[in-house]
């Protein structure tokens, strides 16, 4: 009896740990189930986007949060060196807003996806660790992000390279004639420009407006004079190798002893591991001589070949060509080997002297077609339009020259078209007029104001054709020429672009004309059935910008005052571009358009700033006087 009680107690126990154990086990499965049908469409606890919390939001909601506190980052980031503090605004403005340059691009979309796909990407059990470790010690999402770092780094040198002094090598000096001696070398001192780049970009992954700091780090010479021996013999034996001749096609350019001097220098060369210091041909300084004397005769930029629509034909009117560049190393290999060479006897006149053939590289046109075969061109697959009505001069005149580059261009099939290297060097040669930029306290002028107008009108027209888009920012305000919101596409060289794929199997013609007011694109190739959905934006969030900020200046006359443009209000765009191809596939891509409010910036001319420790408007942090002031928050209306 005891026995049998003893197992009765035991098999109670037993049971009653499994119905507990059961019972746990359904709570737990069922909180599982509640938590995830909670969070269905909502981002898990403990997620974060730097020091901002996404917890329990919808990706709306979070979309929303993280707009708002990224616009707290585009009013400028703050760089400092020992007492001097610089804001960089992070963009540049013309004063009619016709030219600017982005120096920053969020992607909050991407951004928002990522932080909604913590917990979701793996098996069941990794999801349920992520989603548990993300509830209890938080996970970093960082904000994704592009930024145009040669700009930047432009800035931060002109505001701080005067605290800069590179160091110098010992180097050789010419007296006159043959007469030469060694300068000693110099130490210097420059910024760690990584350091400095990895906190600031650090600074935007957090969405977090820290000061960046500049740090100043030895920067010691390779030569010092210390190493130099007796070079009398080297450079004897190098300059009575005098004239020669440098050979290119049919041409002939003859360098004297006088030239083959200025191309010396000092140079290190390793021997058996031992360090020591001789003397050569220095590229850098040849390349100033074949810059100057000979790449005017040799040098040329490459011609893509270009057609017309002509009685429904395909017509070419600019033929391919090849262009062609000084291959400078090549060029001083050539010159170092003749200078070590025997004397040959030109036939022509009797005198020996020795010879090097320049160095050419060929810079190949993107188009081999250069004649009128049958490029399955028949037919508008799509048209793209845009307003400009009120545009200065300048900005009509870089209207009409940018829409003349890209027009009769081809595109082949399955080509990555970029917009930025169909449109070339922005400068004066190609035709281009300056706009005057804003640049923290001082304008400057710059090229290819009006350019985003052909970038807004080829996104249009990509759009209308169905092709994917592969690269395409929006400006960052909202800008009347390029209305209605959320269709517009900004560009600056190097970056930002806009970038899209002719998937069509066919070759794409671009043609532009401008009528009035307007610039008209469309792209000639060969339908293949695709249908495209109208694209009808929505737009909302509508905010208010703040009251006009008035900033001295010391470029204007005092007294005179210089606006960028009119107050703009910020807001939020999207619509989905959806294409419906011939085997029944859909493609969905949604763009995004986040709008920060545009508070009109006027500069005003004074003999002397005030206080940088009470600004005007009360806004901005305290700087030096020699420090760049915020004159616009981030924009890019071109």
């Amino acid at each position: 009896m005891a026995k049998s009680h003893q197992r009765t107690v035991w098999l109670k126990a037993v049971v009653g740990t499994v119905l507990v154990l059961f019972a746990l086990a359904l709570i737990g499965a069922w909180s599982i189930i509640a938590v995830r049908a909670f969070y269905k469409d909502k981002i898990y606890p403990g997620v974060y986007v730097g020091s901002v919390n996404l917890s329990g939001q919808t990706k709306a909601e979070a979309k929303a949060t993280l707009d708002k506190e990224v616009d707290k980052l585009k009013s400028g980031v703050a760089f400092s060196f020992q007492d001097k503090k610089v804001v960089v605004s992070l963009s540049s403005i013309s004063f009619d807003g016709s030219l600017a340059y982005q120096l920053f691009s969020p992607d909050v979309d991407k951004t928002v996806d990522e932080a909604l796909a913590r917990g979701r990407q793996e098996f069941f059990i990794k999801n349920l660790t992520e989603q548990v470790g993300c509830w209890l010690s938080h996970c970093g999402v960082d904000l994704a992000v592009d930024y145009n770092k040669p700009k930047i780094l432009e800035l931060l040198k002109d505001q701080f390279g005067s605290f800069e002094s590179p160091s110098r090598d010992a180097q050789l000096v010419w007296d006159g004639g043959d007469s030469w001696r060694i300068e000693g070398e110099k130490f210097g001192q420059r910024f760690d420009y990584g350091a400095v780049f990895a906190s600031f970009e650090a600074t935007l992954k957090q969405v977090k407006n820290n000061s960046v700091r500049l740090i100043l780090e030895e920067d010691a010479p390779k030569i010092f004079s210390a190493e130099v021996g007796d070079l009398t013999p080297a450079i004897t034996a190098i300059l009575d190798k005098a004239p020669l001749t440098i050979k290119f096609a049919d041409k002939n350019w003859v360098a004297q002893r006088g030239d083959i001097r200025a191309w010396l220098d000092l140079k290190i060369d390793y021997q058996n591991k031992a360090k020591i210091v001789t003397v050569d041909v220095d590229d850098e300084l040849l390349k100033k001589y074949l810059d100057r004397h000979i790449a005017p005769s040799v040098a040329q930029s490459p011609l893509q070949a270009k057609f017309t629509m002509q009685d429904g034909r395909v017509s070419l009117f600019q033929s391919a060509r090849d262009g062609q560049e000084i291959d400078v190393e090549a060029t001083a290999e050539a010159i170092r080997q003749a200078l070590k060479s025997e004397p040959i006897t030109d036939t022509a006149s009797g005198r020996r002297m020795r010879e090097a053939v320049l160095g050419v590289k060929v810079a190949s046109s993107d188009t081999t077609i250069n004649g009128t075969n049958d490029l399955g061109i028949d037919e508008i697959i799509g048209t793209g339009t845009s307003t400009f009505s009120g545009s200065p001069v300048n900005r009509r005149h870089n209207i009409a020259v940018g829409a003349k580059a890209i027009n009769g261009l081809l595109i082949k099939p399955g080509e990555e078209f970029s917009l930025v290297k169909a449109l070339g060097e922005i400068d004066a040669k190609a035709g281009y007029r300056q706009e005057l930029v804003i640049k923290q306290n001082k304008t400057i002028p710059e090229f290819g104001g009006g350019l985003c107008q052909i970038g807004t009108t080829l996104f249009r027209t990509v759009l209308d054709s169905g092709l994917p888009v592969t690269e395409r920012r929006n400006h960052s305000y909202r800008v009347v020429y390029y209305e209605p919101a959320g269709t517009d596409a900004t560009i600056y060289d190097p970056w930002p672009d806009f970038k899209f794929i002719n998937d069509t199997g066919n070759y794409i013609l671009i043609q532009t004309r401008i009528e009035g007011d307007k610039a008209i694109f469309e792209f000639w190739g060969k339908r293949d059935g695709r249908t495209v959905a109208p694209v009808k934006p929505k737009i909302y969030n509508i905010t208010k910008p703040a009251p006009t900020k008035i900033v001295e200046t010391l470029s204007l006359k005092p007294g005179v005052k210089k606006c960028t443009e009119g107050a703009h209000n910020g807001a939020d765009a999207w619509f989905d571009y959806v294409v419906t191809y011939p085997n029944g596939e859909v493609k969905t891509k949604r763009f995004s358009s986040h709008y920060v409010p545009w508070q009109a910036v006027c500069l005003i001319g004074v003999e002397k700033l005030s206080d940088p420790n009470t600004p005007a408007d009360g806004t901005l942090p305290p700087v030096n006087p020699d420090a760049a002031i915020i004159v616009a928050p981030t924009s890019t209306a071109q």
